[in-house]
């Protein structure tokens, strides 16, 4: 763990944030300027800063979302303080930045060092422009030409625009599963052929509104991220066919999430869901809807109007009864409603005709409808662990 009192040298610091500290010593001695320094970095100059860059990855989250955020990205210790913490988040960017530009800070430039959100949210953006630019076809080859490899980050990060206009057209798939984002560069929307995104198992927490921009998208994957929140924006990939969302952080989504009506398979599981989507009904075509492993309590009747779905994951949620119209879902295969605290089922369970697959484990049922016999498809029944006296 990193000393709480960790110095910061005066190097890293802006004119902007060190004449305060001079004024507002009366008679600026090296000793009063040192322990103002000090008063203020540690109270109010670290913690803003902390804050101002939590904004940055959660734009419209709560503090606390922001700094959960934040300690995920950068797996800084809960208990540190926010001083400490911002020096190992621009250690981290420092040494990132090295290691993707390698004469970075060998120019004579200070001011590209200072702990400023300014330089905060200009490397966030360059390191993950090249992050996304070597995993483009021929984008690792252009970054190590002679004249590309040695140029400050900015300068490379400034190119990307133009490269990605001249070479990026063509591309319909693109994968940048594990990769290490922190933030999705705008310049995503100019892919303009892609159908085909893969954005998992990074650690993004938000996403550019120019995601909108990929009109031909069929299928893209952010699960295990850290979203807390989608964009508007999302509304506008009417071509989208799959949308995975698995492992994030959300516990809403836009209601432009209803104007995808290409959509067929939409995955939310392990997220924070304490109520479903109102505007999911609007999706007509969806076929699977995972849900499992949120904090659901009640299913509304309105599930109804999903009349293509064959696959519907509620397992390790905290419902306690289904709505009577489940029984509509007449193209339903396969259920999930293990793991919640069912005590009883409707009858109109038995109107389920295409259903071959039924888990019901860990509740607390005592008894079964006579109608679930009505099931004619049903090849596996998942009981285990209830509380039924009878069959």
């Amino acid at each position: 763990m990193m000393n709480p009192s960790s110095s910061i040298t005066i190097e890293h610091l802006p004119n902007e944030i060190l004449t305060p500290i001079l004024k507002a010593c009366a008679s600026p001695s090296l000793f009063s300027v040192c322990g103002r320094w000090y008063h203020l970095l540690a109270n109010e100059v670290m913690p803003s800063l902390y804050k101002q860059i939590g904004k940055v990855h959660v734009p419209q989250g709560a503090v606390n979302e922001q700094v959960l955020a934040l300690d995920r990205i950068y797996k800084l210790e809960e208990e540190l303080f926010k001083k400490a913490k911002v020096n190992a988040i621009f250690r981290q960017i420092f040494t990132l930045a090295r290691s993707l530009s390698p004469l970075e800070f060998k120019e004579g430039l200070k001011e590209n060092r200072y702990f400023t959100l300014a330089n905060y949210s200009s490397y966030l953006l360059n390191i993950n422009r090249l992050l996304m630019w070597k995993k483009l076809p021929r984008g690792e080859k252009y970054l190590n030409r002679e004249t590309i490899k040695y140029l400050p980050l900015e300068k490379k990060g400034g190119l990307f625009s133009n490269w990605i206009k001249r070479h990026g057209k063509k591309l319909t798939k693109l994968d940048l599963q594990g990769i290490g984002l922190t933030f999705l560069p705008p310049e995503v929307g100019q892919l303009s052929n892609l159908r085909d995104l893969d954005l998992s198992d990074n650690q993004l927490t938000t996403l550019p509104a120019e995601i909108g921009q990929l009109l031909q998208l069929q299928k893209i994957i952010l699960s295990i991220n850290q979203l807390t929140s989608l964009p508007a924006e999302i509304g506008q990939l009417s071509q989208l066919r799959r949308l995975d969302l698995n492992n994030n952080k959300l516990t809403f989504l836009p209601s432009e999430i209803g104007r995808l009506l290409q959509l067929q398979c939409l995955s939310l599981d392990h997220n924070q869901f304490t109520s479903l989507p109102v505007d999911i009904w609007q999706l007509s075509q969806l076929q699977e809807l995972g849900l499992s492993s949120n904090r659901l309590t009640t299913l509304p009747v309105e599930i109804r109007h999903l009349s293509q779905l064959q696959v519907l994951g509620l397992s390790s949620n905290r419902l306690t009864a289904l709505p009577v119209d489940i029984g509509q879902l007449s193209q339903l295969q396969a259920l999930d409603l293990s793991s919640n605290q069912l005590t009883s089922l409707p009858t109109k369970i038995g109107q389920l005709s295409q259903l071959q697959v039924l888990n019901l484990s860990n509740n607390k049922l005592t008894s079964l409808p006579t109608e679930i016999w009505y099931l004619s498809q049903l090849r596996a029944l998942g009981l285990n662990n209830n509380q039924l006296t009878t069959l």
